[in-house]
């Protein structure tokens, strides 16, 4: 992602914008003046964990709020439709902009869908018997299987093929490093389509994700925008990065260097969180991607994992089921 250095405008919008986060931190540091002075806590670690705190109770807070909302898709619209993760970076990256307007990833042309389910028995070895028989195990709604074609004729087409294919990337990735969720797995989504016999509010997870960039077909290039707070949490990353390496390769050379990187490195971090904690909550405006390409003719395949939770599976009546009572239930059993 290009980080432009001339759009100070939103830069400068960035900085009012998490300004009232910035002072809250600093009125909770000043309340922790019997732990010692800022930079002694700063220095423990314990600012990282005061940041990600306040980033994860935010994250929660506007996470709850947006699932009131829910998807704004017609429940008329029988398309197949993945809907888009309940979660403030998803809900509020510019670049998986044209999916939240459209109501989730809908597939703008008929895919190809492969279902299966299973029961699993095992035999049981009875001597003496011209039979084998049979005890059964469990069952599995298997794994489904989306083939899309995904064609483009316009810049407006190619900007939601880049979203289509930015969201089924991240999907199949967990929360990691400075995230407010740091440890979790992928997000969990839901899968319509067809009507309520068919799939209506499937839970399922993202298990594979596979395009081709064919050399036979033109491209068409677009204008792509990202976030301004990403990019600024990026560039202050970098920065602790590289103090952290001088000061580890020549600290120990050079008196009082170690203090300065470390200060320098503590410094960064912070910015670098509280950028984060903006982006995630879609603050702070955007910066130019460049421009991208993105080929006039492809296909996606797209593999799902049905995903319930022990509660839901304990609480499964296969009389309901067979008597369709679970056609109007807030995720479907298949």
């Amino acid at each position: 992602m290009a980080f432009n250095l001339g759009s100070l405008t939103d830069a400068s919008n960035l900085v009012s914008s998490v300004a009232g986060g910035a002072n809250a931190i600093s009125n909770f540091t000043s309340g922790l003046a019997s732990a010692g002075s800022f930079a002694d806590f700063a220095s423990s670690g314990r600012l990282s964990g005061a940041l990600s705190g306040l980033a994860e109770g935010a994250g929660d807070i506007m996470g709850a709020v947006a699932a009131f909302g829910g998807d704004s898709a017609d429940p008329a619209d029988w398309r197949v439709r993945l809907s888009l993760a309940n979660w403030t970076s998803f809900k509020g990256s510019p670049v998986l902009k044209p999916l939240k307007d459209a109501g989730g990833l809908i597939f703008p042309y008929t895919p190809t869908i492969n279902i299966a389910s299973t029961a699993s028995y095992g035999a049981v070895p009875t001597t003496h018997t011209n039979y084998t028989f049979q005890s059964f195990k469990n069952s599995d709604p298997g794994s489904i299987t989306i083939v899309a074609p995904m064609n483009v004729e316009d810049s407006t087409q190619a900007l939601y093929w880049i979203a289509s294919v930015h969201y089924l990337r991240s999907l199949t990735k967990m929360f990691a490093g400075t995230d407010p969720k740091a440890g979790n797995p992928p997000p969990v989504i839901f899968l319509n389509g067809y009507g309520n016999y068919i799939f209506k509010n499937v839970p399922v997870v993202v298990t594979s994700f596979s395009t081709s960039l064919d050399a036979g077909c033109d491209y068409i290039g677009c204008n792509v925008v990202g976030s301004m707070a990403g990019a600024i949490e990026g560039v202050a990353g970098g920065i602790g990065g590289l103090a952290d390496s001088i000061g580890g390769a020549l600290g120990g050379s050079v008196s009082g260097l170690g203090s300065i990187t470390n200060g320098i490195s503590t410094i960064a971090g912070g910015v670098g969180q509280i950028a984060g904690l903006a982006g995630s909550l879609g603050l702070g405006g955007t910066t130019s991607g460049g421009v991208t390409h993105v080929p006039t003719k492809s296909s996606f395949s797209v593999t799902l994992q049905p995903v319930y939770s022990r509660n839901s599976a304990r609480n499964f009546s296969l009389d309901r089921f067979v008597q369709g009572g679970y056609l109007n239930n807030s995720f479907g059993y298949i």
